[in-house]
């Protein structure tokens, strides 16, 4: 695997109303950081942070700002889902050196930040992003984030979620054919970080894992968990490792969130996560 590129910093999922939202996921037992703003770009956010890797949810906060900022923003997925995910880099000269090597053509490092407005005040987290194209990460769009001020975003407490959510253990997103995206991926982190088995392909970045799979498949392997192909953005399942999956289900209960149990996991299904389908599992 590339040496700057060291893991999955974070997923994004695009919010349609961010403060109804924020309350969903309250009602899933994730205490969520005070709200985050991007200045210029009229959207904010709210973060389940895990003491590795977080969830980022993320939506329109000045409809006239982000219509007047459209253009060099991009494009935006209309509905709840999965709309990127953020690689971790410890160093992003290096992971951009690694990249040239490589031959991709990615855009940055650039130094960012949000204003994010706490208790205490607002302070202003800053990142190192580093752009990649869209051949190397096909399926769903990547890019890189280095921390410049992490004391800032993973205050005491932040952390602590009454569902017992502890870390971002892997993602799966459903493709149309896994098997063509091995080569774009194994140019951005290295052949042997890409494996491919019986049709699903599984990247290893870090201690984390994020896996293409047709719809089919991961409606096997996760029943009633996520929506019809095409009906709004990619879903994804998310899995977070918890401690006791019998206190999370305990948890979910008594917030009375529909659910499904299995000896191993509790699962929540992608209407009732914002878009996302979550998997609660003992890691």
């Amino acid at each position: 695997m590339a040496e700057h590129i060291t893991g999955v910093d974070h997923l994004l999922i695009d919010s349609d109303d961010l403060e109804a939202d924020r309350l969903v996921w309250q009602r899933l037992g994730f205490n969520m950081t005070p709200r985050g703003r991007h200045p210029q770009w009229g959207t904010g956010n709210y973060c389940a942070m895990l003491g590795q890797g977080y969830l980022e949810l993320i939506g329109v906060v000045d409809p006239a700002e982000f219509a007047a900022n459209a253009a060099r923003r991009g494009s935006r997925r209309q509905g709840n889902g999965l709309s990127a995910i953020a690689l971790a880099t410890d160093d992003a000269q290096g992971a951009k050196a690694e990249l040239t090597a490589a031959g991709v053509d990615s855009d940055g490092p650039k130094n960012l930040s949000r204003l994010l407005e706490a208790e205490d005040g607002t302070s202003e987290p800053r990142f190192d992003i580093l752009h990649l194209p869209g051949d190397v990460s096909p399926a769903i769009p990547m890019f890189l984030c280095g921390h410049r001020t992490p004391n800032l975003v993973r205050r005491p407490g932040w952390t602590d979620h009454p569902n017992g959510a502890r870390a971002l253990v892997s993602i799966a997103v459903p493709v149309e054919d896994p098997p063509t995206h091995v080569e774009a991926y194994s140019r951005l982190l290295g052949p042997g970080a890409v494996t491919l088995t019986d049709d699903i392909v599984t990247l290893r970045v870090g201690v984390m894992a994020v896996m293409f799979a047709r719809h089919g498949d991961l409606a096997t392997q996760y029943p009633d968990l996520l929506p019809e192909p095409g009906e709004g953005p990619c879903p994804g399942v998310v899995t977070l490792a918890v401690n006791d999956p019998g206190l999370t289900a305990e948890y979910l209960a008594g917030a009375n969130v529909p659910m499904i149990r299995d000896r191993q996991s509790v699962m929540v299904a992608a209407e009732d996560a914002c878009g996302i389908a979550m998997v609660f599992e003992k890691t």
